[in-house]
Formats: C-alpha cells, sequence, structure tokens
C-alpha cells in the first residue's frame, strides 16, 4: 500500500514540501529545533480553533495557516536536522490529532451557538471519523503495513477547512465553512472505509499464505 496524497496531486503536495527546505536549513543553522516549531503549530492551532468558535473567520483563518505552515516545516526541519527522532514523531503526531480534536470541537460548539445542527452533526461526524483514519494507519503500521491510502489524509482535510474558513471571512456567511466541515466529514468516512478495507485485505492474505 503506497503512500498518497488524496484529492491533492501528488507532484504539488511535494513541490510544497520541498519549498520548506530552504527556510528549514537556515532554521536548523540557527538553532531552532523541530519539536520547538511542532509545539508553536500546536499553539497556533488551538489559538485558530478558539476564534472559530467565537465566529471571527478571518482572524482563525490568518493563525491557522500560521500553524499549517508550522506543521509543514517542523518536518523539513527534522530532515534538514538529523533525519528526525522518535521523539518528534511522537510529538507531532499527538499534537496532530490534539489539534484536529480542538478545531473540531471549536466547529461543533459554533454549530451548537448558532443553533446550526448541520455543523454541529457535520463537526462531530469529521472529528470522529478523522481521529479513526489516523488510528487505522497506526494500528496497520504496528502490524507492519502502510495504510495511507484514501481521499482525504490530513493535509486534504486541513486544505479544504481553510478554504472554507476563507470562504466564511470573504463572504460572511458561515455557509462555506459548514459546506467544507460537511466535505471532511464525508471524506474521511470515505478515507476510513478505504483503509479499513485494504489493511483487512493484506492482513487477511498474510495469514492464509
Amino acid at each position: 500500500m503506497s503512500g498518497s496524497h488524496g484529492v491533492i496531486p501528488g507532484g504539488l503536495a511535494e513541490g510544497a514540501r520541498g519549498g520548506m527546505a530552504p527556510v528549514a536549513r537556515r532554521l536548523a543553522a540557527l538553532g531552532v529545533t523541530a519539536n520547538t516549531v511542532t509545539v508553536m503549530g500546536f499553539a497556533l492551532s488551538v489559538a485558530g480553533a478558539a476564534f472559530v468558535a467565537a465566529a471571527q473567520p478571518l482572524t482563525a483563518v490568518v493563525i491557522l495557516v500560521a500553524g499549517s505552515l508550522c506543521d509543514t516545516l517542523d518536518g523539513a526541519l527534522a530532515r534538514a536536522a538529523d533525519g528526525g527522532t522518535k521523539l518528534g514523531a511522537f510529538l507531532d503526531s499527538t499534537f496532530d490529532r490534539l489539534s484536529d480534536g480542538a478545531f473540531f470541537g471549536a466547529a461543533v460548539a459554533l454549530g451548537a451557538a448558532t443553533a446550526d445542527p448541520l455543523l454541529f452533526w457535520a463537526a462531530l461526524a469529521a472529528l470522529i471519523t478523522s481521529f479513526q483514519v489516523s488510528y487505522v494507519r497506526a494500528k496497520a503500521e504496528q502490524a507492519g503495513l502502510s495504510a495511507t491510502v484514501g481521499l482525504a489524509p490530513r493535509e486534504v482535510r486541513v486544505v479544504i477547512l481553510l478554504l472554507g474558513l476563507g470562504g466564511w471571512a470573504v463572504a460572511g456567511s458561515t455557509a462555506p465553512f459548514v459546506a467544507a466541515v460537511v466535505v471532511v466529514a464525508i471524506l474521511a468516512t470515505l478515507t476510513l472505509i478505504r483503509r479499513v478495507t485494504v489493511v483487512v485485505r493484506a492482513l487477511g492474505a498474510r495469514e492464509t499464505t
């Protein structure tokens, strides 16, 4: 099972990561560590989520874009410094899950505050399925498999949500954001089903050989 960037073209995703390399090398030379950037990205993500809950989309999207850049930069920094460590990988994965929880929790709170049942339930579904997508990947890797297939790995979900926030900020209506959350909930569910199916087939084939 090969890696996948989902609906984002592989060349575009790799190009974006490659563009971070010069910045990462400069920061590494200055003594900035990947773990520091990971923690900074998490703090920005939580702050951005708070502004989502407060219905301030413009501030939220600016902060969350900065947090997403940190999330991309920490991996580039790890590669530029020493190739990464198990501690760094653990922190990155843990803070990613916490960031997702903060964001979708904020969306659930916003749905409740604005009496928007679609946003409330879509955000709750996106929260559950997004966590399960990552969980299935982790369990697959524990079994010696790679489960990175599917339409919506985390980077795709983040891009869609940021576009939805941007649309909310421009239009002055939550409709683009609600649509983005609904799309993420659907794509995350499809990704979860795809990963479970692929892992089950791989494990079944292994056990019958």
